[in-house]
């Protein structure tokens, strides 16, 4: 016995099982492959020059190189850091941000910068002062995104170097 497998090219049979299947597959791929793109332009960072704003950064918890580090940070950020020094004491439990000219919008800019919570304003008339915002970086300087930086880059056993 032989068995032949006969296909029928007469009738709709034909073309709905063999023909059409492929003919939808090409057509879909034809119409996917030629859409339209839509492409998303990814907004582009424009940094901002801070320049204007001039800072004095002061080490008030005694990690060694801090100031040094937080200043760095804000000259990458685009802000003018004049002086870094230590702080009176090294007894700051918390960063602060000091608005030294009467120009509370300048303090905001470099606390908002850093993530410092803690703003006040303390003019104290002085001709030889150029500037404007003080940063003294307390013992909460982990929590200024500084954290890997500092702990590579820093000592934290000494005490008393800017």
């Amino acid at each position: 016995m032989r068995s032949h497998l006969r296909l029928s090219h007469n009738g709709p049979t034909f073309l709905l099982r063999y023909l059409l299947p492929p003919l939808i597959a090409v057509a879909c791929a034809f119409a996917y492959f030629n859409r339209p793109v839509t492409r998303v332009e990814e907004p582009k960072f424009v940094r901002q020059s801070y320049k204007h704003i001039k800072i004095e950064v002061l080490n008030g918890c005694g990690v060694n190189g801090l100031a040094r580090t937080v200043g760095t940070r804000l000259r990458e950020l685009g802000f003018d850091v004049m002086t870094l020094e230590n702080a009176d004491s090294f007894g700051y439990p918390e960063s602060i941000v000091i608005d030294r000219i009467g120009n509370p919008g300048e303090a905001d800019r470099v606390a908002e910068a850093l993530g410092i919570a803690n703003r006040i304003q303390q003019i104290v008339p002085d001709p030889f002062r150029i500037e404007g915002v003080t940063v003294i970086v307390g013992k909460d300087y982990r929590r200024l995104g500084l954290a890997k930086t500092a702990t590579a880059a820093l000592n934290p056993g000494l005490q008393g170097s800017r």
